[in-house]
């Protein structure tokens, strides 16, 4: 991951003292704070509730995380993923607006998927990463 995407990643989460992938690690095992999970859905212009949906979290969870204070471990992968996804269209794209944007069309080069719809794995948000890689170096499916 590039330094400006990583420090964009932990800008939009809140995270402090993160200055390589690997200090990400130790915040994703312990659970990022519910804070992390707002500050996204502000940027991403979505409620909590719909950017805890985005993540594949019930409704219920996403109340009982905002009461915990905390997320999961695998809940902080998922943000971290997304967000990551994010920072990489932001710069790819220019600007938040078009990454958003681009995040929730559909994409004919990701077999017409949306984005944001892949990134619930691993596999899925490569495909997603490669895809923003073609396209800056203008390359079309």
């Amino acid at each position: 991951m590039a330094d400006s995407v990583l420090l964009e990643t932990a800008s939009m989460l809140g995270l402090k003292g993160v200055k390589t992938q690997l200090d990400l690690l130790p915040l994703i095992r312990r659970g990022l704070p519910y804070a992390s999970l707002e500050r996204l859905s502000r940027h991403m212009e979505l409620t909590p509730l719909a950017m805890g949906s985005e993540l594949g979290l019930a409704k219920r969870t996403v109340t009982r995380r905002a009461n915990e204070k905390r997320l999961s471990s695998s809940e902080s992968e998922r943000l971290v993923r997304l967000t990551r996804v994010l920072a990489e269209a932001k710069r790819v794209f220019g600007s938040e607006e078009k990454a958003r944007r681009w995040i929730r069309k559909p994409s004919r080069a990701l077999a017409g998927a949306v984005p944001l719809g892949l990134l619930d794995t691993d596999i899925g948000a490569n495909a997603v990463f490669e895809e923003m890689g073609r396209i800056e170096h203008g390359v079309f499916v």
